[in-house]
């Protein structure tokens, strides 16, 4: 406690900023020579001669006041506080106004000023005034500050919660339902989670960082013309996204998040020269079934990557693309991946000829068995990759790769960059 009180104590207060606007060089010259600003906290940034100049150095300086004359040309005083306003910068603004402009300093302060003080100016008065108002402003400021720090600590608690949640990394209910009411995540009556898997192609040549950025703005636009409320957008790997939307329209998300889909595709088709893939998994109204919705969504999107449609709802596309056989395929891979196993032992389980079942793989999938194998190998060492338990020369004989070089390459193949790197990066 003692260290704390002795830190405040020694604590530098930081100058404020102030910025004079009036057309008459001697009422500026009083003001800014008259006065010793520093023994009021107050450092004069730079003066103006009317209200043009006096924005142009109010948005190169960012001051935290501004104090302004009413009358001057080119620009007015009334005319300076609504641009500035405009600009939604955090500034106090200190009119000084003359007996015969008392109205215009009432509509000053309409237009957003602070305060007025009437000419002639008492120095000592407008000294005060500025490092009241000034320190108003410096208050809001940190507090504004503040609030950002917090909400970018909340997002990146809850993107850390959704890796976590959606990879199967959390099992403890209380931990679960803690995180749940900070973050206010609640399901109430009639609403779900629906989870997206926003996928690149391999080798896209993107930068990560700058993707993400430009998908993050892409959605909060599009996001505008639909019901859905995004509850969290993340990075999961170097080529897939995570968007977490919260339904109060289950029976008809399916529709909605299609469209979503193709205007983020659309959309990155236009901004990067390539169309991303999106899938889509079936609405959880439980928590229970969301990290089996966003497999749903995985799979979904790996469809899509290779298809022709660039949106696939996890929901529809099972049941109307993928017949029994290719269902119990998909299931036995799920369950032996891990395994030595190969087209023919699937086959004999789902009792169609490996013959027939690749030609059905093709068909309904676009791909081959081979691959559909790989793809889900590789998706089960990127989940065991993130958690730091695993060691990296572990992961590829697990996920049934015999030969480590040839896991490393076929890993760098399909996510773009080496497994080390990834469980770096991710891990």
């Amino acid at each position: 406690m003692a260290v704390r009180h002795i830190r405040n104590y020694f604590e530098v207060k930081p100058m404020l900023k102030a910025l004079v606007v009036d057309d008459e060089y001697l009422v500026r010259m009083g003001i800014t020579q008259t006065i010793d600003w520093a023994e009021y906290n107050v450092e004069i940034i730079g003066e103006a001669s009317n209200g043009e100049e006096g924005l142009e150095l109010a948005l190169v300086h960012r001051p935290d006041v501004i104090i302004t004359d009413i009358r001057m040309p080119y620009m007015n005083g009334l005319e300076l506080i609504e641009k500035i306003r405009e600009q939604d910068m955090l500034v106090g603004i200190v009119v000084l106004s003359g007996y015969d402009e008392f109205q215009y300093a009432q509509a000053a302060l309409r237009y957003g000023a602070s305060t007025y003080l009437l000419k002639p100016i008492n120095i000592e008065e407008l000294a005060n005034t500025v490092r009241s108002v000034g320190d108003e402003i410096l208050g809001k400021k940190q507090l504004s500050k503040r609030y950002s720090q917090l909400n970018e600590e909340l997002a990146s608690i809850s993107k850390q919660f959704w890796q976590d949640l959606l990879h199967d990394q959390l099992h403890n209910e209380e931990f679960i339902s803690n995180k749940i009411k900070l973050l206010e995540l609640q399901l109430e009556p009639g609403k779900a989670i629906l989870p997206l898997s926003i996928t690149f192609p391999p080798d896209n040549g993107l930068q990560g960082n700058t993707v993400g950025k430009a998908l993050e703005d892409a959605a909060a636009t599009i996001l505008e013309a639909h019901s859905f409320e995004q509850l969290c957008l993340f990075r999961d790997s170097h080529l897939e996204w995570v968007m977490i939307l919260r339904t109060g329209e289950p029976e008809l998300a399916g529709d909605s998040a299609r469209k979503l889909g193709k205007q983020l595709s659309e959309w990155s088709q236009q901004h990067f020269g390539q169309a991303l893939s999106v899938g889509i998994g079936k609405p959880a109204g439980e928590w229970n079934g969301i990290v089996d919705s966003y497999r749903q969504a995985v799979l979904a999107a790996q469809r899509a990557l290779s298809g022709i449609e660039r949106v696939l709802y996890a929901e529809e596309e099972a049941g109307a693309r993928c017949r029994r056989e290719i269902r119990d395929a998909l299931a036995f891979i799920r369950e032996h991946y891990a395994g030595n196993i190969t087209v023919e032992m699937v086959a004999a389980a789902v009792f169609v000829s490996p013959t027939h079942l690749m030609h059905l793989f093709r068909k309904d999938l676009n791909k081959t068995f081979y691959e559909c194998l790989t793809e889900y190998r590789i998706e089960e060492a990127k989940r065991m990759l993130r958690n730091p338990k695993y060691r990296v020369y572990e992961v590829g004989n697990q996920v049934g790769f015999t030969d480590s070089k040839y896991f490393s390459q076929i890993f760098k193949k399909m996510t773009g960059i080496p497994p080390s790197e990834y469980a770096k990066t991710y891990g």
